[in-house]
């Protein structure tokens, strides 16, 4: 098994295209049904030391930051319908079977598609009892996915948490509070786009999942580990990217100081029902002024409304509205990405 470890998505995004030009790394060139791939040959490992970390700024990739932030909300709530993903990303139409829901949505499996809310309940029960090694949360449906011919099943198939104690003392010499756990992520994935999946979307969404986990338990962010059993690129992405990706790993924005991740959860106990409301907002305009958690009033809103100003090819006008987001990194990323745009 290959492994790549790094700080953030950055670095090793960075170490993984070095890789991926390796001619020491055993790659194999195959057919999928997307087309050519170039397939790491095992299973890639993929640590995540400051998953918080997120944003890849990447401007040779070009993530488009708007969309990722807003699908790891919509996650959150366990959404499955189209319409709040292809306000952002047309494209996601394309994996719809219907026209109208995502079938392999990962927020609706976490809480309803299996008639429980599965996350509401790993932390209920890391709550009471951190030790506990059950904290499975499942995505895979084998009776339905596995010889499914449905256009998105889930590539991520199951989530496991862990809670590892800060201090290295024995049990009986210290009373341990939920603050004094690291909460520990590992996410298993049957298939990984390591350009526009694992390096792109799933570094935002998975670690987005694990702050929010680990902000409602009470538990500091942990490591995040994404394990690819078939890890690739598509080789009509990969072959005209490679061409303008820089060489080796440039300093780090993060590192730097030049920004920082901002909290996700202000406000644990209100987090969930005004996640609701800024959706209300998204698809019915309907106004709240009462945040307490200041990712939606202070991130989201201005990110969303700078991206609707986009859309209405006010493009000065959309710059001038992220530079209000309060989230530096998501700042930096929405306004690089608009900027390139014109």
């Amino acid at each position: 098994m290959k492994v790549i470890q790094g700080v953030n998505v950055n670095e090793v995004f960075q170490i993984a295209v070095m890789s991926l030009r390796s001619e020491f790394d055993h790659y194999i060139i195959t057919e999928s049904r997307n087309g050519p791939v170039k397939m790491l040959s095992n299973p890639l490992t993929t640590v995540y030391r400051r998953p918080n970390e997120r944003v890849l700024f990447s401007p040779q990739r070009n993530c488009n930051p708007f969309f990722h932030f807003i699908e790891a909300l919509w996650m959150l709530d366990g959404r499955n319908d189209l319409d709040t993903l292809t306000m952002f990303a047309k494209k996601m139409a394309d994996f719809s079977d219907d026209g109208v829901l995502v079938n392999g949505a990962y927020g609706y499996r976490w809480r309803e598609y299996f008639g429980r809310d599965q996350l509401s309940e790993v932390i209920d029960r890391l709550r009471a009892d951190p030790s506990d090694r059950r904290m499975v949360l499942q995505m895979w449906d084998a009776k339905e996915d596995l010889l499914s011919s449905s256009k998105d099943v889930p590539c991520n198939t199951q989530i496991y948490f862990k809670a590892r104690p800060v201090y290295f003392k024995k049990p009986e010499d210290y009373e341990m509070k939920l603050s004094d756990y690291y909460l520990d992520m590992t996410v298993t994935n049957r298939s990984n786009d390591l350009i526009w999946g694992m390096y792109g979307a799933n570094a935002v969404h998975f670690s987005v999942l694990q702050e929010y986990v680990a902000s409602m338990v009470g538990m500091k962010l942990g490591q995040y580990w994404q394990v690819s059993n078939n890890a690739h690129v598509y080789m009509d992405v990969w072959e005209p990217l490679e061409e303008r990706l820089p060489q080796g790993i440039a300093p780090d924005l993060y590192e730097i100081e030049e920004v920082k991740p901002k909290a996700l959860v202000d406000d644990w106990p209100t987090f969930d029902e005004e996640l609701r409301i800024f959706f209300d907002w998204l698809h019915k305009g309907e106004s709240f002024m009462g945040y307490k958690n200041h990712i939606f009033p202070k991130t989201a809103i201005p990110m969303v409304e700078a991206w609707w100003l986009w859309k209405g090819k006010m493009i000065n006008e959309a710059v001038d509205k992220a530079r209000e987001i309060e989230a530096s990194d998501w700042r930096k990323a929405c306004v690089e990405w608009l900027e390139r745009k014109k």
